[in-house]
């Protein structure tokens, strides 16, 4: 198929930035052909919007013309920029690229002259999209070293498609964005944990009323048992004095009569002791449950403070992300006009690659 028979990709970002949906779907369609390709021990080499050929909303790879891969392009690897031969890690650093191109609608590297550009892919930082998900995606692609670069294609596909599920969800809120870090997702998964929170607070309440409740219990059978006890012996004590007593001298009396006494007391005591600290216990636990219901208002509070910080944030980078746009729609309508005037570029014939 000729070039001049094939809208390219370059001549749709010359018309303006993507719509996330369809940047998205282009990025997948390339990596299921570029996938393709490589599995047959081949690579393109050249990869660029202008070799990529749209036809009823699919894409195509398009053989460079004899001599381009030995060109330097925003998409060549810096390898490559450097005198190696292109392989396919070369080609995933040019589909990164492009896949930034489109998120963005600006260029990963750029430069005024060759030697300009070949210092910016080969030395320049990774940019970033400002979506930490995008950047999750060709940040690997866009490695200096080829050894750093994700390895295959297939994981490329299913973060495509794990991205392309997190923007429609995103765009039910926000048509035409993506979820960045601080937003709306962001916050759901906070409330989300949370929620988590409070049901690990509630359990562990749960558990602690149900230690409290079986100690007191443990207490007041002791009481009782004590209580028991107390009673047994006073009928003791009272049969006693009727009978085994009376042939007792005044002594002996007395001193069994102290040690019941004695007795007494002990039991009176421990009684005192278990009833402070089943008093002491349940001070604590209403304490407890106080202080918990305390936390979890504050942290609900938190998290509303939280909740619309975020919502300010995103509010914020969106309308950045607008003012962005129509600066880079303006800039590339003045570029299309000193085109017109400079005249038509030359289209080159290139053939499909099957």
């Amino acid at each position: 198929m000729k070039l001049t028979e094939t809208r390219t990709l370059a001549q749709r970002l010359a018309e303006g930035r993507l719509a996330v949906p369809e940047a998205l779907r282009y990025a997948t369609q390339l990596a299921e052909a570029l996938r393709k390709l490589h599995d047959t021990g081949r690579w393109h080499g050249a990869l660029s919007p202008a070799s990529l050929g749209i036809h009823a909303n699919s894409i195509e790879l398009i053989a460079p013309p004899n001599g381009f891969s030995r060109m330097v392009t925003p998409y060549t690897a810096p390898e490559v920029v450097q005198g190696s031969p292109a392989d396919k890690t070369s080609d995933i650093f040019a589909f990164g690229a492009m896949v930034f191109e489109m998120m963005t609608g600006r260029r990963a590297f750029d430069g005024d002259s060759r030697a300009a550009l070949a210092a910016q892919i080969t030395k320049g930082a990774t940019p970033s999209s400002g979506s930490p998900a995008v950047d999750r995606l060709i940040g690997p692609c866009l490695a200096k070293s080829p050894d750093a670069r994700t390895p295959r294609l297939q994981k490329l596909l299913l973060d495509l498609k794990l991205l392309s599920v997190a923007a429609r969800r995103a765009g039910q809120a926000a048509p035409n964005s993506l979820p960045r870090e601080g937003a709306s997702p962001d916050a759901a998964l906070a409330r989300e944990e949370m929620q988590q929170l409070e049901a690990k607070l509630a359990a562990r309440l749960q558990l602690h009323e149900r230690t409290i409740a079986e100690m007191h219990r443990t207490a007041a059978d002791s009481v009782s048992n004590l209580r028991l006890q107390m009673d047994a012996l006073n009928g003791n004590v009272a049969i006693g004095r009727t009978s085994p007593l009376e042939t007792l001298d005044d002594s002996a009396v007395g001193a069994i009569q102290a040690r019941i006494d004695r007795g007494f007391e002990v039991l009176n005591a421990r009684l005192t002791t278990i009833e402070r600290t089943v008093e002491e216990m349940r001070r604590k636990s209403v304490q407890f449950e106080h202080n918990i219901a305390a936390d979890l208002v504050d942290i609900e509070h938190g998290l509303k403070v939280q909740s619309a910080a975020i919502e300010s944030t995103r509010t914020a980078m969106s309308q950045t992300d607008d003012l962005v746009e129509r600066v880079v729609e303006t800039l590339e309508s003045l570029q299309a006009s000193v085109l017109d005037q400079d005249g038509a570029p030359v289209e080159h014939a290139t053939f499909a690659i099957h």
